[in-house]
């Protein structure tokens, strides 16, 4: 990334890691849990509610609402592992694509992890359109969110490729930026989904709709604090060999 003041920096690399932590995490529990991930990290959810002292009057109807989401990644789990594996590496390659130390040390390493990450990102996407589209939890907000934030995502990467071939560098990695910004967003999907579990169940918000607005939630606030971070950062000179 470009180099900005020590704190904002620092304060932007802790953010994301964090966030990849969290997606990483999701990763390996739905790849060694296909059928019942979100079943079996239910207590986990359950001690929070308990320690923050909130109750959740629907709770007779959670079973059903929990095997109703593992459900459908559990009816096929190739698909799944389709779109978790080729996302996690995303999550795990894509930092180190704005590492300027690595991009000008390592050029052939930053070019053919580019190429891995295209491959990648295409292959977790259209995996996870099928489940959005196809059989989403959520219903109608949950689909037209896949759909929005999936398509610019895909978008994202081909202005990305497109630029970075006729060697426009700064426009390159603007739309990175864009593109990572909706991928580590299904981080924050989830950091937000917890808060307005514990927000708005008490008041009797139903799981499905709530997912849906989680959806619409976390990628709009990362994907806004993206285009931040490139109208911030848009002044100051780049540090990045002019490649393809």
């Amino acid at each position: 990334m470009n180099r900005a003041p020590g704190f904002v920096a620092f304060g932007l690399w802790v953010g994301v890691l964090l966030l990849v932590i969290v997606g990483v995490s999701a990763v390996v529990g739905r790849g060694l849990f296909i059928p019942d991930f979100a079943t079996r990290a239910d207590p986990v959810r359950r001690q929070v509610m308990a320690a923050l002292h909130r109750e959740d009057p629907l709770v007779m109807n959670r079973p059903e609402e929990l095997h109703r989401f593992d459900q459908r990644f559990a009816a096929d789990p190739l698909l799944t592992l389709l779109h978790i594996l080729p996302g996690g590496i995303f999550l795990v390659l894509a930092p180190l694509q704005f590492s300027s130390r690595i991009r000008n040390r390592h050029i052939q390493f930053h070019r053919w992890s580019g190429r891995v990450l295209i491959v990648a990102a295409v292959t977790a996407t259209l995996a996870g359109l099928y489940f959005g589209l196809r059989m989403p939890y959520g219903g109608l907000g949950e689909a037209t969110a896949i759909a929005f934030f999936g398509g610019l995502f895909l978008f994202s990467l081909g202005q990305a490729f497109t630029a970075i071939r006729r060697r426009q560098v700064t426009r390159h990695r603007e739309w990175m930026i864009r593109a990572f910004s909706i991928a580590i967003g299904i981080s924050t999907v989830r950091v937000v989904a917890a808060i307005f579990d514990v927000a708005f169940t008490p008041a009797g918000l139903q799981p499905a709709p709530l997912f849906a607005l989680s959806l619409w939630t976390g990628w709009a606030t990362t994907l806004g604090a993206g285009e931040l971070w490139i109208r911030y950062t848009r002044t100051w000179p780049l540090a990045v060999p002019n490649t393809a």
